[in-house]
């Protein structure tokens, strides 16, 4: 299961032999031990957001199997989700960070949304410039006027194309409040 994927307690509990209530037992002990954390797919619907499956991420980076590119997208979950609990610690804007996920398969790495209704859709890649075509689809389908930011790596020159701002990924992250 790799990080950032979206987490089947039912299937992990299947190839363990276990209950399902197991899983997401142990699941909520490295939770309570700070050693991941989860982020859940934005519903309008509460109840339907907590029954689709939320997504993995370590808070030690360093515990990250996989290539750069899951090590990038972890990195990003840490601050983003540092961020969010700093503003809601420090103003009063109740953020909360989602990830966006049709039944097809169209995503959005991350969803940072406030309880006033803005939404900043970030896409995260390692080298790819082209303009994401989720982000895209979401934007122009779903939330108009929510801001969309595509943060690559490999990026030497911040460019803004099709409402989509092109960011290098270390510069985006220099500026986030935490």
């Amino acid at each position: 299961m790799p990080v950032g994927s979206p987490l089947s307690f039912s299937s992990i509990a299947r190839d363990l032999q276990v209950a399902p209530q197991t899983v997401q037992s142990y699941i909520s002990i490295l939770e309570s031990l700070y050693i991941i954390f989860l982020i859940r797919p934005y519903h309008k619907n509460v109840a339907r957001s907590i029954l689709k499956e939320p997504k993995l991420y370590f808070y030690d980076t360093g515990l990250v199997p996989g290539d750069q590119g899951a090590k990038l997208k972890n990195t990003f979950a840490v601050s983003l989700l540092k961020h969010v609990h700093f503003l809601n610690d420090t103003t009063a804007k109740g953020m909360q960070l989602h990830y966006l996920r049709t039944k097809d398969g169209k995503e959005v790495d991350f969803a940072l949304l406030d309880d006033s209704g803005d939404m900043h859709m970030i896409e995260v890649k390692l080298s790819d410039q082209s303009p994401s075509r989720a982000l895209n689809y979401f934007r122009s389908r779903f939330f108009q006027d929510a801001r969309c930011t595509q943060a690559i790596m490999h990026l030497k020159r911040d460019q803004h194309v099709d409402g989509i701002q092109i960011r290098n990924a270390a510069g985006f992250l220099a500026e986030l409040s935490a």
